[in-house]
């Protein structure tokens, strides 16, 4: 059967369910000290979605919460980065579900989007921020964001720019590896020239909303 990857209505990732190991850190924060090393970089997906190659990410986890790595490739040193707008800013944006179920078409409670911006904080606005942001069609929001709970660093690169994140298990409602060693997971650059560009289905299909397109986290030990 041919496969059309322009149609919005497929999602060439579909016939596959993935499932990626986020292996278990010591230290996570701060990135000096943090332990990324290449056994918690992910995958690069983006040739079966069809979209560019321009985001590398690395994740770990220990029971305090989640180290984070992006950085992004070929997209040059302009960004648009305003908190009060998260939904539209550059920077790297993830989507986490601390009690995926697989079968929910509409986020819950569970479900936390987090949009990492490399510029946009600090008093000149030339500092990393993260914010909360709004998950489409969802059946329940989650609490809000509790301040501190996210820490962040970033830097601009010559081509695109670094950002490191740990985010605390504060952030993450439902929270609970011991019981449940697995996330949802979604990721995608967002970027104005690109727009955007999600780590594992087409631009055009309804990812940022849509917990059964996303990956699983297994939280290996």
């Amino acid at each position: 059967m041919l496969l059309n990857l322009m149609s919005p209505l497929v999602n060439p990732a579909a016939p596959f369910r993935f499932r990626l190991v986020c292996p278990r850190r010591a230290a996570l924060w701060p990135p000096a000290a943090a332990k990324l090393d290449e056994a918690c970089r992910l995958p690069a997906l983006a040739p079966l979605a069809n979209v560019p190659d321009v985001l590398d990410l690395w994740i770990a986890w220990n029971d305090s919460g989640l180290g984070v790595r992006g950085i992004a490739r070929g997209v040059g040193t302009s960004r648009w980065c305003q908190p009060t707008r998260p939904e539209d800013s550059d920077g790297l944006h993830l989507w986490i579900a601390t009690r995926p179920t697989g079968d929910s078409h509409r986020a819950g409670r569970y479900c936390r989007r987090l949009a990492f911006l490399p510029t946009g904080g600090g008093r000149m606005a030339d500092q990393a921020v993260a914010v909360a942001a709004a998950i489409p069609r969802t059946s329940e929001v989650p609490a809000e964001l509790p301040p501190g709970a996210v820490s962040i660093a970033g830097k601009l690169t010559a081509d695109g720019w670094q950002i490191d994140a740990f985010v605390s298990a504060a952030a993450l409602p439902g929270w609970d590896p011991a019981d449940i060693p697995r996330l949802g997971f979604c990721a995608a650059l967002v970027d104005r020239k690109l727009g955007r560009v999600p780590f594992c289905a087409p631009p055009e299909y309804p990812w940022d909303g849509d917990p059964t397109t996303w990956a699983e986290l297994e939280l290996a030990s």
